[in-house]
C-alpha cells in the first residue's frame, strides 16, 4: 500500500535529495519571474504557462525538450523545483529581501511518458518504430508505475483510490500572482462595505410608510 502513498514518495525523495542541486528555480517577483538566472517573464506571458505545470505538479511537456537540451538532473524520473518567492503579502509592502523558499516535485505522466519517448527515439541512428517506442513505453511503465491492483475485491479498491487521493500533495498557491489575490479579497470586502453604507443611507429607507 505505501506504493500507492504519494506524499511519502515526494517525501522521501526531497528528504533523499535535499544536498542536490535542483532540476530547475523559479523567482518569483511582483511583475515578473526568472527562471533560473535567465530572462524576465511576464505573468501573463505564453511562457507562465510552465507555472501552471508546476501547480499541477506534473512535468511540463512543452518544455521538455527545453530541459533535455540544458541536461537538467531528474531524480527517479521526477524533477525538483525550488520556488523563491520574493512577493509580499500585500501590494503596498516592498518585495522580500529574503524569499520564502520551498521546493516542488514534478512528476511524469502519460503525456510527457510518451514526449520523452519521442526524444529518445530522435537521439537515435535508425528511428524507433511503433512497436519499438511501445515496448520502451511498458518498460518505463514497469520502472516507474506502482503495480496495477488486480485484487477484484472492491473494498481493497476503495482503499487503494482513497490511499492516493489522501496522500497527493495539495498544490502550492498560485504562482501567478500573490499580492493581487489578497488585494481583489480586500477590494471585494471594500465593495460590499460601501454598498450597504450606500443603501443604509439611502433616502428611501426613511421614508415611513403612510
Amino acid at each position: 500500500m505505501a506504493l500507492y502513498n504519494t506524499a511519502r514518495f515526494v517525501h522521501g525523495l526531497l528528504k533523499a535529495n535535499r544536498a542536490a542541486p535542483p532540476s530547475f528555480t523559479v523567482r518569483l517577483y511582483r511583475e515578473h519571474w526568472i527562471l533560473n538566472n535567465g530572462s524576465k517573464f511576464l505573468y501573463n506571458s505564453q511562457t507562465a504557462s510552465l507555472l501552471d505545470d508546476i501547480r499541477a505538479q506534473h512535468i511540463p511537456v512543452d518544455f521538455l525538450e527545453l530541459f533535455d537540451s540544458a541536461n537538467l538532473p531528474f531524480y527517479e524520473g521526477c524533477l525538483i523545483v525550488e520556488i523563491l518567492d520574493y512577493r509580499p503579502a500585500k501590494s503596498t509592502e516592498p518585495e522580500l529581501e529574503q524569499p520564502e523558499r520551498s521546493r516542488v516535485v514534478l512528476a511524469p505522466n502519460d503525456e510527457s511518458r510518451w514526449a520523452d519517448i519521442c526524444l529518445l527515439s530522435q537521439k537515435t541512428v535508425t528511428p524507433w518504430t511503433d512497436n519499438n517506442a511501445l515496448e520502451v513505453e511498458a518498460r518505463l511503465l514497469l520502472a516507474t508505475v506502482p503495480p496495477l491492483c488486480l485484487e477484484p475485491d472492491p473494498h481493497l479498491a476503495r482503499i487503494v483510490n482513497l490511499t492516493q487521493r489522501v496522500s497527493t500533495p495539495p498544490a502550492p498557491m498560485s504562482l501567478k500572482r500573490k499580492a493581487s489575490a489578497v488585494d481583489q479579497e480586500a477590494d471585494e470586502i471594500e465593495k460590499t462595505r460601501r454598498l450597504k453604507l450606500m443603501q443604509f443611507m439611502s433616502p428611501q429607507r426613511n421614508i415611513q410608510p403612510g
